[in-house]
């Protein structure tokens, strides 16, 4: 790589060749953020906006990803789904955000993540990319996100509003925990895939399956497909425990998983 871009030249490359690239996609039909290295968004697409609660994309500009202790600023992204216990897991999503832009402009990788944070008050999910953008020198000057909404999992096509989620005739036979994870095996969710929605380690997720839900359905050692299984079977795919109406956000990059695991 070349000498490192002067603080005035890396501006200008910002100003006059990365946003005016991006111009033509203002009015698209899709979400789509340029964010520079200081975590701040320089254009994003009028839909980005308008997911956020914002009116146009002006509106956006500036806003900075490490504000995201600035409780006033989150609700206005969140509105009333900021509050009670979820604060605190919106403010640790967020954070998590900001450790993958860090890393994609320190190591000039793409990280595609699952985002199920509740926007604008709203149970959507997005497969989002982070896209590194380089100087001709080499040099990361900013990142480029697209985003899609997804039915990642099954649940998502048929619920999508607390008060439709349905408690079922199951509290007795097993604890929350069990029925979360019955909820989303049901639903088409991987072992790894609930270790991350529901913030525990793999270990932790392998054991209640083996010790605790095969178990409970006659099954013998811990496999997982019979259990989901048995688990849709038994009706489960469709009562969503309200514990799981939360924000979740998991990274699909093999390599990042446990980079990004329990607790960071």
């Amino acid at each position: 790589m070349k000498d490192k871009l002067a603080i005035e030249e890396y501006r200008a490359y910002i100003e006059n060749t990365i946003i005016p690239s991006f111009n033509g996609l203002i009015d698209r039909d899709c979400y789509s953020v340029i964010i520079n290295r200081e975590h701040k968004i320089e254009i994003c697409t009028n839909k980005s906006a308008r997911s956020v609660g914002a009116n146009n994309w002006q509106e956006q500009k500036g806003f900075c990803y490490l504000d995201g202790t600035d409780d006033a600023l989150l609700e206005s992204f969140f509105k009333s789904a900021f509050s009670g216990s979820a604060k605190e897991e919106i403010k640790r999503y967020v954070n998590k955000l900001i450790l993958l832009q860090k890393k994609v402009l320190t190591t000039g990788i793409a990280i595609q993540f699952i985002d199920m944070l509740p926007y604008n008050n709203k149970f959507l999910t997005y497969i989002t990319t982070y896209t590194p953008i380089f100087h001709p020198n080499g040099e990361i000057l900013a990142i480029q996100s697209y985003s899609s909404e997804s039915y990642v999992l099954r649940f998502q096509g048929h619920i999508s509003d607390p008060h439709e989620v349905k408690s079922g005739n199951f509290t007795s036979s097993f604890t929350n925990r069990e029925l979360e994870m019955l909820f989303l095996l049901s639903n088409g969710a991987t072992q790894e895939q609930l270790s991350q929605i529901l913030n525990i380690s793999r270990g932790t997720v392998a054991a209640v399956i083996s010790n605790q839900l095969c178990p409970k359905f006659g099954i013998a050692g811990a496999n997982t497909r019979l259990l989901s299984e048995a688990a849709i079977k038994a009706g489960m795919y469709q009562h969503m425990p309200q514990s799981l109406w939360r924000p979740v956000l998991i990274i699909l990059n093999a390599d990042l998983v446990e980079e990004f695991a329990v607790n960071s």
